[in-house]
């Protein structure tokens, strides 16, 4: 009895999700600008808007990631000497 009342009840289950549509796994394409997606399915970063790289937006990034560099370490020097200077005093 017991299984006949399972069977009754999967069949419209089964029936349901097999009529229902299918969820995509790839992703739908982005805004544009977003990134894209070659033909073999590697995902590239979006393109550089306006002009292509120059000396002086180079040097300029550059330039911005040795400053905030130079502020992480400074912070990670202070935390280092405040929580392991009993124990180590720098090389």
């Amino acid at each position: 009895m017991v299984r006949l009342l399972v069977a009754t009840l999967a069949v419209p289950l089964l029936a349901t999700v097999a009529v229902a549509p299918t969820v995509a796994l790839a992703q739908t394409p982005g805004p544009a600008g977003a990134r894209n997606i070659t033909s073999t399915g590697v995902t590239k970063p979006p393109g550089r808007a306006g002009a292509p790289f120059t000396r002086s937006t180079t040097e300029a990034d550059m330039a911005k990631a040795q400053r905030a560099a130079a502020i992480r370490d400074k912070a990670w020097d202070s935390k280092m000497r405040t929580t392991m200077g009993s124990i180590c005093k720098g090389c």
